[in-house]
Parts: structure tokens; sequence; C-alpha cells
């Protein structure tokens, strides 16, 4: 499987996970920047705990950029639905590759709408 498609299924995976998945996924020293707030891994898996989730999302325009070998950077534009909400962000995330797997160390997400 190629690095891109690998990426974007890990997004996809998390954007419709549990604590549980976020656990799994991202490093001990992950840190994600969301509206409003920075949250270590502790705090992310806490939020996704507590979220009721997507009904949909899409991730459009991917690109990905090698930083290094075993880190990557993938940036997307993301659109979520929950109900009537919907969502829209430039997002980036970095990985990097621990014991075979692609882990999340990074996230950040700009609002568009």
């Amino acid at each position: 499987m190629d690095l891109e498609r690998r990426l974007l299924e890990l997004e996809r995976e998390l954007a419709s996970g549990t604590g549980d998945t976020y656990r799994a996924r991202l490093t001990a020293d992950a840190l994600l920047v969301v509206p409003g707030q920075a949250l270590d891994k502790a705090s992310a898996v806490a939020a996704m705990d507590a979220s009721p989730g997507w009904d949909a999302v899409e991730l459009q325009s991917p690109e990905v950029r090698r930083l290094a070998d075993g880190a990557a950077l993938l940036t997307y534009r993301f659109t979520g639905r929950r109900g009537a909400t919907r969502y829209v962000a430039l997002m980036g995330s970095v990985y990097v590759e621990r014991d075979g797997e692609w882990r999340m160390a990074f996230h950040q997400q700009t609002p568009l709408e």
C-alpha cells in the first residue's frame, strides 16, 4: 500500500474512532492543535470518548510530503457532518513510523467556515 493511501486510511479511522482508536494510533508525546486548544494524548483520548462522532466525513485534495525516513506530513481538506452541523477545515498531520506502524505525532486544524 502506498504511503498516501495508508495515511488517509489512518485519518479516516481516527475521524470515526473513539478514545481507544486515539490511544492506539497516537505517539506517547502527540500534540493535537484544534480550534481553541492544544491537546496532549490523554486529553485527545478523553475528548474522543466524549464526542458523538461524525455521521459522514470527506477527505479531499490530499498531499503527502516525506519529512525524513520514517516521517511524513499529510495535508487535506476535511468536511465532516454531524446531524445538521457541518465542519470544514484544512488539516495537517505528521506521522512517524514506530515498530513498523505509522503513528500520529502532530495534528493541526484550520477551520474554513
